[in-house]
């Protein structure tokens, strides 16, 4: 039974010899001269500094040519770039030019392979949309969704650095871009400051920033309340004229950082009561309203909120 599983068994030399037989013709075969078209990739270089590429031009080119197998394989393997010189494109109409690519066969051939000899490129004429580049600085809008811990809150607005940047691109994009936006930043449960760089949300390709990402900065404190008594100023009274006010002063209840909590004093804020802001509306009492404060002072309340007034003139 052995003797005959063996009689049917291919010797190891033919296998050898078909695979010396096989490099020998692919030998043979790469050694010929073959015409062939290849498709090839293209960038375009030497763009006027005051000038952009609009709409996306073509991206490839056709280019029938002569080379041994060998050459071909190579060049189909590792196929280069090829750069097209946009300083010899000429203008057609308006923002629209064009190249012809007979005029910069001599260089393309150079950038292909001296072994490659080029017969003829499909496209003989590529065409561009060149517009005017403009920058002007445009202002950063955030995009926060932001949570915070019990008795935690901002002392101040959140900052972002820069708050503009400068943008460049086509004239009729630049003309109409009012701002830009970070990219969302979510946090939750703060109790302590935040410094993040955050990415500008790119919004085209054919726009250029200046800065590509930008500081978000929001001091967070564990806010408490205080309370002061304070004296009111009424305005715009006629002239000569005795007031008589019941109260004399009023309370204010406000929320500050404990951080920023023993800045705060009388002379921190200013109460006023507009006269005229009453008999425009026929009311018989003041309206107290705070004018100044403490940017890191928030949610003031002023208690009471109606004054009653005796006028003489």
């Amino acid at each position: 039974m052995q003797k005959g599983k063996n009689q049917h068994k291919i010797p190891k030399s033919f296998f050898v010899a078909l695979a010396v037989a096989l490099f020998f013709w692919l030998l043979t075969k790469l050694s010929k001269e073959y015409q062939t078209v290849i498709t090839f990739p293209v960038e375009y270089v030497n763009i006027p500094q005051d000038k952009l590429i609009q709409s996306t031009p073509l991206d490839k080119i056709n280019i029938q040519g002569n080379a041994s197998g060998f050459k071909l394989l190579g060049i189909s393997l590792f196929k280069k770039k090829i750069r097209l010189d946009v300083k010899k494109a000429h203008r057609k109409l308006n923002s629209k030019y064009y190249l012809l690519l007979e005029n910069q066969k001599i260089d393309i051939q150079n950038q292909v392979s001296n072994n490659f000899i080029i017969n003829g490129i499909a496209q003989d004429t590529i065409y561009l949309d060149l517009g005017q580049l403009t920058s002007k600085k445009v202002p950063l809008k955030g995009n926060f969704d932001f949570s915070y811990k019990s008795g935690y809150h901002l002392t101040k607005p959140i900052q972002i650095t820069p708050d503009s940047i400068l943008v460049s691109g086509p004239k009729s994009q630049i003309d109409t871009l009012q701002n830009l936006h970070l990219q969302k930043l979510t946090l939750k449960d703060i109790s302590k400051s935040v410094a993040q760089t955050i990415k500008i949300n790119a919004i085209s390709k054919r726009l250029k920033f200046s800065i590509k990402e930008a500081t978000v900065l929001a001091d967070v404190d564990r806010f408490t309340e205080g309370k002061l008594e304070l004296p009111f100023e009424i305005i715009n009274l006629p002239e000569n004229a005795l007031v008589t006010t019941f109260p004399k002063t009023i309370q204010i209840f406000y929320q500050v950082g404990l951080t920023n909590f023993s800045k705060v004093n009388a002379t921190s804020f200013r109460i006023v009561c507009d006269y005229n802001n009453s008999i425009n509306n026929n009311l018989n009492y003041l309206i107290p309203r705070v004018v100044v404060k403490p940017d890191f002072v928030s949610s003031v309340k002023v208690n009471p909120n109606k004054i009653e007034y005796l006028i003489q003139k």
